[in-house]
């Protein structure tokens, strides 16, 4: 079983590692060593002590899913009369499911979250009437949120007294305007959906092309915008951050209010993505937090500051996320 680790664990060199990694982690060894004032051999050593510790689940790629055509839903299960073996058997049955991106289990409103990519709404429906067919009867509520849009924000916390960083272009749509794509475009991407490191001699060789070619390819579908950043995905169950997601709800929103609480959550360095959607709840505001103590003073602040649109809300503690990997695993016909 996982230990969680401390804060005390982490040193500095390795909070500017993992902060690098989170800014793109496609650098090299050598880009991130001359950040961090490190060798590119130290900064190997702990790169794999980190990986080898379990600290990073994967270097994943953003991906704009509407750039391939497909939409992301959101769905959060209440579960009833289920024992920890069913619990495994429904989640290893989303993890393996091709259509599911996204899975965590959580405490909270509910007990299990995952997120599902469609073509379209009768597509949706075929991958959550099977859902049904085998667990049913254990789920006691379920709520839908399609995406609407999605964005992600810099590890900030990661180093003290960091100013807020400049607001990155890694985020995901809901309006599908596909981009013509080939069978080796198709493989790069799913490759680099969770090896956002393996280089492009590695690729190469899988898909036996040259070094260049892969280069130039990727180049192409970052250009796209279909790639659209290249970050870490902290294991919960090791990192010594707690994970919380909250679901809100809003009221009186105007497009004013709306910047200016998507601005407030890019410059407060804990919260790490955000999402607009549809459903029972307009927001969702992933952050990391040293303690509950720490959620609560953000949580004062925030329904301080915005306490004019924020009708309810929820947290979720995400105490593990089983599937991380936003990429769909068929093209769109």
């Amino acid at each position: 079983m996982a230990i969680k680790l401390d804060l005390e664990d982490i040193d500095l060199k390795d909070r500017k590692i993992l902060y690098e990694l989170d800014v793109d982690s496609r650098q090299s060894n050598a880009e991130i060593a001359r950040k961090v004032g490190l060798s590119k051999q130290v900064v190997g050593f702990r790169i794999k002590r980190l990986v080898k510790e379990g600290l990073i689940s994967w270097f994943y790629s953003i991906i704009d899913i509407s750039k391939l055509g497909f939409t992301i839903h959101k769905n959060f299960l209440r579960l009833q009369d289920v024992d920890k073996e069913k619990e495994t058997e429904l989640i290893a049955f989303l993890k393996n499911h091709p259509h599911v991106v996204w899975v965590a289990s959580c405490d909270g409103k509910y007990d299990l979250a995952f997120g599902t990519w469609a073509k379209d709404m009768a597509f949706l429906d075929k991958t959550l009437a099977e859902l049904d067919h085998q667990f049913g009867v254990y789920i006691s509520e379920r709520q839908i949120a399609p995406i609407i849009r999605g964005e992600y924000f810099f590890r900030d916390y990661l180093i003290p007294e960091k100013e807020p960083s400049a607001l990155r272009k890694s985020f995901f749509g809901a309006v599908p305007t596909p981009i013509e794509m080939d069978a080796q475009d198709w493989k790069i991407l799913t490759t680099l959906a969770n090896h956002a490191r393996i280089t492009t001699v590695e690729l190469g060789v899988q898909l036996k092309m040259s070094a260049d070619a892969v280069s130039k390819r990727i180049q192409k579908l970052q250009a796209a915008g279909v790639i659209r950043h290249y970050n870490i995905v902290p294991n919960e169950t090791v990192y010594p951050y707690l994970h919380y997601k909250i679901l809100m709800g809003l009221k009186n929103l105007s497009e004013k209010r709306e910047k200016e609480l998507m601005e407030y959550c890019r410059v407060q360095p804990n919260m790490v993505y955000i999402v607009k959607a549809l459903g029972p709840w307009e927001f969702e505001i992933d952050m990391e937090v040293e303690s509950a103590q720490q959620l609560r003073e953000i949580m004062m602040d925030l329904k301080t500051k915005f306490k004019d649109i924020i009708k309810d809300y929820s947290s979720l503690h995400i105490y593990q996320v089983h599937k991380y990997n936003f990429c769909p695993s068929e093209q769109k016909n």
